[in-house]
């Protein structure tokens, strides 16, 4: 969905010859020019063309041109407008062959629209009360936007087809077919041919807002954060939040990621849709007010148009800029000096040399670690028990409880995060009384970046009257864009092809006003007991030994009630006692080296009765302690004890001796040694 997002950037020169730039901001870089741009677009074969306002003898033009690739602009057409204002808003056809231009003054709004093939305008009318308007995708109409009343309007036929009356239009979805209106506190989405309002849900104090293709997700910037909404069938519900931020988010047009400036800061950051950031570099401060972000289709360049000039950066570069620059940081100095800015293009040009190369490598890697990365994935997919921290006040209204859970961020940390649940009313008094005592299972798996875990699914089960409550929590799963209908319908295929993990993965995570949850619950009463059998006869192929580490990540997540659950127990404990059979290896290769005292060292510190399992939070007893251990450390006990005699260090042995247990063979020795000792250290 192309996005054309208004925004005022005054790009500030670089005033000292000796200032510093933040080095990934160049290698982003395409090129900069001080043409003044208010819309543009990117063609097929990925150049700039742009709108630009210009003056000549007292009156304004509309000028269409372009950039090629090093950013050399020519003039296509010219267009003169009807006033003398300045204030202009301009919007390209989505194939690129016509132009709509708004002019903004006190006497009369116009809207004119141009061929740019002909430079002939086909239409103009008066736009009185607008001061915002969309095409739809075929060019045949524009919908006119006012502060509350909006209008669709057939520009071949000069006529008004159809008002939207308390509709301020805000978006218009990639078809064309739905709109995204302001109405008071509320966001409609409208028919667009019949006016008809589709649905609507409360939304405010938003800074700015933005809708993918269909309007299934959401992006909002609010005072001190950015939230990403995705659309249910009685509402919206919160997927992902970043705090500590309150600047206008810019989607891209598949939104996959979202822009972030801050220029006060100097800083841009780039976020995937999981709002985790991938990049962030230094720019040059500007004004926010007006302005025109522009995404190429595929996602390899953006353009930024400003009051001060345009500037056009490889966006591929910024979203491999992590991999990229581990894998070639000398092209990624991240502190340079340049003298002047032409340096610092200078060397985004070297870079450009090799660009192709280095992106379309990172790029295939990435492929190729997909398939890993989902392997790990499946792998580690588990059922746990996930603890409910507190609950915060009822909305009879909604019918929500604000919740706290107390969730894994990696098999040894865990933080409190915030959910929501929908209890009935009839049953709110008895959650907000014995909610401590219900137990709350999810399902967690490693994240895509292989840094932690993603924990889903939450549900809370009241075992008084038999009931399960979904937590409306996304904390970290990564956010599909497929609306639930087709979530559902492809994880009802999977589920049919006997796909387990996917059909888990696509069935998880529904709103609790979905209509086809009964069936969900169903299948997902069937999926994960076949997944975890499926995932325990892959788990049995795995080495004990070699492996020892993965396997107790991978058999910590299994329920209790998996049907062979107590095989399940029985290879955790053989894969423990390998783990320390591997440490009295260790132990005894000190002991052959006659390293006797390395070998006590080492027993004592490594070598206990029990081995604590990070994965399950809990210790499990070396099965062979006493019957491989014991007599081992007596053997070097006393043949240390006996060298500390020796020196005369007898504080040491009698210390050792003491430790020899007395099924040691020759425990006789050992006490005829420590009274020996005793004696001389009495003397």
């Amino acid at each position: 969905m192309k996005k054309y997002i208004l925004l005022v950037l005054l790009i500030v020169a670089v005033s000292s010859l000796f200032s510093q730039t933040k080095f990934e901001d160049a290698v982003a870089l395409n090129f900069k020019n001080a043409n003044v741009a208010v819309a543009g677009f990117f063609d097929n074969a990925g150049n700039l063309n742009i709108a630009k306002i210009s003056t000549k003898d007292g009156s304004y033009f509309v000028e269409y041109g372009a950039y090629d690739a090093n950013g050399a602009y020519s003039v296509k057409r010219t267009f003169e407008m009807n006033s003398y204002t300045t204030d202009f808003k301009i919007r390209f056809s989505a194939d690129g062959t016509k132009l709509a231009v708004l002019e903004l003054s006190t006497d009369k709004n116009l809207l004119s629209f141009f061929d740019l093939q002909s430079g002939q305008i086909i239409q103009d009318f008066d736009a009185e009360n607008i001061n915002n308007f969309f095409l739809t995708p075929d060019s045949k109409y524009i919908v006119a936007s006012g502060p509350a009343n909006s209008i669709l309007f057939d520009i071949y036929d000069d006529n008004i087809l159809l008002n939207y009356p308390g509709e301020s239009v805000v978006d218009i979805s990639e078809d064309g077919n739905t709109l995204f209106c302001k109405n008071g506190g509320n966001i409609d989405y409208v028919d667009t041919k019949s006016g008809k309002k589709l649905r609507s849900f409360m939304l405010k104090d938003f800074i700015s807002i933005d809708f993918d293709e269909r309007g299934e997700l959401i992006l909002c910037s609010f005072q001190g954060n950015i939230k990403l909404f995705k659309l249910t069938q009685n509402g919206i519900i919160g997927i992902k939040e970043i705090s500590n931020v309150s600047l206008r988010a810019v989607p891209t047009p598949t939104f996959n990621y979202f822009l972030v400036d801050d220029p006060n800061a100097s800083r841009r950051w780039l976020f995937n849709l999981g709002g985790k950031q991938v990049y962030k570099s230094k720019i040059d401060n500007y004004n926010q007010a007006k302005g025109n972000y522009v995404f190429s289709n595929d996602e390899k360049k953006f353009a930024l148009l400003s009051d001060k000039g345009t500037e056009v950066y490889d966006f591929e570069v910024m979203k491999y800029y992590n991999k990229i620059a581990q894998k070639f940081p000398d092209m990624f100095q991240t502190k340079v000096d340049f003298q002047t800015e032409q340096d610092q293009v200078n060397r985004a040009d070297m870079f450009k040399l090799q660009k192709q190369v280095i992106v379309s490598n990172v790029a295939d890697e990435l492929k190729v670690s997909e398939g890993i990365i989902k392997q790990n994935q499946k792998n580690s997919l588990g059922l746990i028990e996930v603890k409910i921290f507190s609950i915060g006040v009822y909305d009879p209204n909604t019918e929500m409880y604000d919740v706290t859970l107390t969730l894994p961020t990696d098999y040894t940390i865990f933080e409190n995060v915030n959910a929501r649940v929908k209890i009935p009313k009839y049953q709110a008094e008895i959650f907000s009384k014995n909610f401590q005592k219900f137990k709350a299972y999810a399902l967690r798996q490693l994240n895509k970046e292989q840094t932690g875990i993603d924990v889903f699914d939450v549900t809370i089960v009241n075992d008084l009257n038999s009931t399960n409550y979904r937590c409306i929590m996304h904390r970290s799963l990564p956010v599909t864009k497929t609306n639930y209908d087709e979530q559902f319908n492809q994880g009802q295929k999977t589920f049919e092809q006997r796909d387990w993990y996917d059909a888990i993965m696509y069935l998880s995570d529904f709103p609790d006003d979905y209509a086809k949850n009964s069936v969900i619950d169903y299948m997902l009463g069937q999926a994960i007991p076949n997944f975890f059998a499926d995932k325990w006869s892959y788990v049995q192929t795995l080495n004990p030994v070699r492996d020892s580490t993965t396997l107790l990540k991978y058999i910590s997540d299994f329920p209790p009630t998996f049907k062979v659950y107590s095989d399940v127990a029985k290879l955790r404990q053989t894969v423990v006692n390998s783990i320390m059979d591997s440490r009295m290896d260790n132990a005894n290769a000190y002991y052959l080296d006659k390293r006797y005292s390395d070998a006590l060292d080492y027993i004592d510190a490594s070598i206990p009765s029990s081995y604590y399992d990070v994965f399950s939070n809990a210790s499990y007893d070396y099965e062979y302690y006493n019957s491989k251990l014991v007599p081992f450390r007596n053997n070097v006990l006393v043949i240390v004890a006996k060298r500390s005699i020796e020196g005369t260090n007898y504080d040491r042995a009698i210390n050792l001796l003491e430790r020899v247990t007395k099924d040691y063979p020759d425990y006789a020795e050992v006490e005829k040694l420590l009274s020996d000792a005793k004696f001389q250290k009495g003397k």
